[in-house]
């Protein structure tokens, strides 16, 4: 197992928002599925979730996150040093999300600004790499972190309604003093990379018309090709078996456990997934921060909108809560780190309008 390690990284604020749907999945998931309507958010865990209207881009929540965060921290637009931006759904196929943050917050244009294409795992993946910029520069570095899953998802298919959102967010990283250690580690299992895909529309598969159109599946749903294709019982499986023995040897190796971290903030797959995870991890349920059975699954945003929506939690004191933040889907691919989060630090969630 490989260890990335990082010392000197203060988070300065973290902050995410939803979009302007709010759906009721008991009254959404009626017709789909009928009188197991309640069953299915029974075994989800997932109550309510947000979708943005059409128009409304992963760089516009994202933005707005940023603009969000560099006024609750007071910092000015000179004093970044670097953008990443961490996204499988761009605002446009090209250019890249990041150079459209760097001209509407108005940044220095001599400065990395780049995307990183990943989906479920994404915030510890920019975490770490924003991290170093900021080692690197001395300045701070701004992490975005959205998708509007709902542009590539078939409000037909059962596999994904039930659990599927949108959201945005951005996490403003500084240099400082402390000698506190912040590690990482990261997993990829390619050959699951057909568990959680979108058939159509890159380069290996160019769209046609007959990607358009709608397919019945066996359980009564219907998705197109270029919608994304979830093999839910695969991934409960990467995550149970996989995922919590990686994690278990991660912690061993840093001589963590759940006794010496405070908090355990996981990917909100869903509820029963992550209580499942936390359980074997040792972590007790008021340990596990949620946001999952509110908001739904954002893909990798979800831990971020987690710590901006339960940073509450932490102790109000002046000691740094030890976090171990993790994100395992698509890929198949996991991630993982145990940072540091500051009570008095800048955390915000709110309502994209």
């Amino acid at each position: 197992m490989q260890i990335f390690n990082i010392k000197g990284i203060h988070i300065d604020g973290v902050v995410a928002c939803v979009p302007e749907r709010k759906i009721d999945n008991a009254a959404s998931l009626q017709e789909m599925y009928g009188d197991e309507a309640q069953l299915i958010i029974q075994s989800t865990g997932i109550e309510t979730r947000y979708l943005a209207n059409v128009g409304t881009s992963t760089g516009d929540l994202c933005i707005a996150c940023a603009e969000e965060v560099l006024k609750g921290t007071n910092t000015k637009p000179e004093e970044i040093g670097g953008v990443v931006f961490v996204t499988f759904t761009p605002d446009r196929l090209m250019p890249f999300n990041a150079s459209l943050v760097q001209e509407k917050l108005g940044l220095s244009k001599e400065i990395p600004a780049f995307d990183i294409s990943l989906a479920c795992s994404g915030y510890a993946y920019g975490l770490y790499i924003a991290s170093m910029f900021a080692k690197a520069s001395g300045k701070k570095v701004l992490l975005l972190d959205g998708d509007i899953q709902s542009t590539y998802m078939s409000g037909l298919d059962k596999s994904t309604v039930p659990v599927m959102a949108d959201a945005g967010s951005a996490t403003l990283l500084s240099i400082t003093e402390s000698n506190s250690e912040w590690s990482f580690t990261f997993y990829t299992d390619g050959s699951g990379r057909d568990s959680l895909f979108i058939p159509a529309a890159g380069s290996k598969s160019p769209i046609k018309a007959e990607d358009l159109a709608y397919q019945d599946l066996p359980d009564g749903g219907k998705r197109r090709n270029v919608d994304i294709y979830m093999d839910g019982f695969a991934i409960f499986k990467f995550v149970a078996m996989d995922v919590s023995k990686w994690l278990t040897r991660f912690l061993a190796e840093i001589g963590e456990s759940a006794e010496t971290i405070d908090s355990f903030v996981p990917h909100q797959a869903n509820m029963y997934m992550i209580k499942k995870l936390g359980k074997k991890l040792k972590f007790t349920w008021e340990k596990t921060w949620q946001s999952g059975d509110a908001v739904g699954n954002s893909a990798s945003a979800t831990v971020p909108v987690t710590v901006a929506k339960e940073a509450a939690k932490m102790l109000i004191t002046d000691k740094e809560n030890k976090v171990l933040i993790s994100g395992f889907g698509g890929g198949l691919s996991a991630s993982a780190g145990v940072i540091t989060l500051d009570p008095k630090a800048f955390y915000k969630l709110f309502q994209y309008k």
